[in-house]
């Protein structure tokens, strides 16, 4: 189903008699809702109906009209380019029945693989949530979270996130609680931290099944991914693909209960503590495939709090097919450029430099 068609104004009297009616430039029927939602920082007010012409302001408002809905079908929110501020998390949590092919998406209206897309129409959320005084003392401090996603058959594709202003503050831009939820796909996406002053803890965090990281950029974050515990017995269908994580100062990739099944290939993992981490007494054997792993500390280790420190023992193993683990991975960045020049970011901005170690893998946010 197309829910970006375009519809008249003018509805004739037969079609209303035959139950259908018109909500925010898209047609409900019995049983069956396609719409599409847009939310436009700079234009946009709380008080329109969403529509493209009349766009939202906030995605908290958007969030709430999904969550207020009660009968199936797609559900797309497209946002417009512009900086996001969120002072609370923004939750989906609804009894909506999506499907895998009649999806909650949520993206940015203009995507990577548009000819004329630049760095700057990425949508940028950034947490100032004030997370009050430490809950307890430690390490951990207070934790914030950005997109809570509650549902399934969920996509966020090609939306930027840095970090949180709050000081000793756990910031997770995706999280995804639910231990029984499937089908999480983060496509196309930015991870910017900065541990000093806009600090990531974990950008992607998710239970369940079937969480998918693909063609996304993790930088200077303290982790990029956890694939966490389902509801019983392991997690499965767990992918990530086509990614780069780069100043991971924890780790590149994070399982705990995660099956064998986990399919990890076409990313690389450079200037990082740890590339990878498992749950203590974790010895399930992972396939690692077409890869790049340089410039990390240590290759694996233990990631539970209470288990041992350092490197994982001898009983871990990987079946490594196709891995690049010598070399220096070169990123394009916005160092000074002649005057000449554009002011702009690159288009290939935090990409492998061309012509480089790893710029013919494909990993990055273009998938054309």
């Amino acid at each position: 189903m197309n829910t970006n068609r375009k519809f008249s104004s003018k509805i004739s009297p037969h079609l209303l008699t035959a139950g259908f009616f018109l909500l925010a430039g898209c047609i409900l029927a019995p049983g069956l809702v396609g719409e599409t939602l847009h939310v436009d920082i700079q234009r946009g007010d709380d008080r329109n109906p969403g529509t493209e012409e009349q766009p939202y302001r906030t995605i908290h408002h958007a969030a709430t009209r999904v969550n207020s809905a009660s009968v199936g079908g797609p559900t797309t929110i497209k946002i417009a380019p512009g900086v996001y501020d969120l002072d609370r998390r923004v939750l989906f949590a609804n009894n909506r029945p999506y499907m895998a092919d009649e999806r909650l998406v949520i993206e940015a209206s203009v995507l990577p693989d548009d000819p004329a897309w630049r760095p700057v129409d990425m949508p940028v959320f950034i947490s100032i949530e004030d997370p009050g005084p430490l809950d307890f003392v430690g390490e951990r401090g207070t934790s914030t979270y950005g997109f809570q996603i509650e549902v399934s058959h969920v996509t966020i594709r090609g939306l930027k996130f840095l970090g949180s202003v709050a000081r000793h503050n756990r910031y997770y831009p995706i999280r995804r609680n639910g231990k029984s939820l499937v089908d999480l796909e983060v496509t196309q996406c930015l991870f910017v931290g900065d541990r000093h002053a806009l600090p990531i803890h974990l950008p992607i965090i998710a239970n369940g099944h079937s969480l998918v990281v693909d063609h996304s950029i993790f930088y200077n974050c303290k982790n990029s991914v956890v694939f966490w515990f389902p509801q019983r017995g392991l997690s499965k269908g767990n992918v990530m693909r086509y990614c780069i994580v780069a100043g991971g100062y924890r780790t590149g990739v994070w399982v705990t209960d995660t099956d064998d099944d986990f399919d990890f290939h076409h990313n690389i993992i450079t200037d990082s503590y740890f590339f990878f981490m498992r749950r203590d007494k974790n010895t399930r054997t992972y396939r690692l495939r077409d890869s790049i792993i340089t410039g990390v500390e240590k290759y694996s280790g233990y990631g539970n709090a209470g288990g041992p420190k350092g490197e994982t023992g001898e009983e871990v193993r990987f079946d490594e097919s196709n891995l690049i683990k010598t070399g220096k991975v070169e990123l394009v960045t916005d160092e000074p450029r002649p005057a000449s020049m554009s002011r702009e970011l690159p288009r290939n901005y935090l990409h492998v430099v061309p012509g480089t170690l790893g710029s013919d893998l494909g990993a990055g946010l273009f998938k054309k």
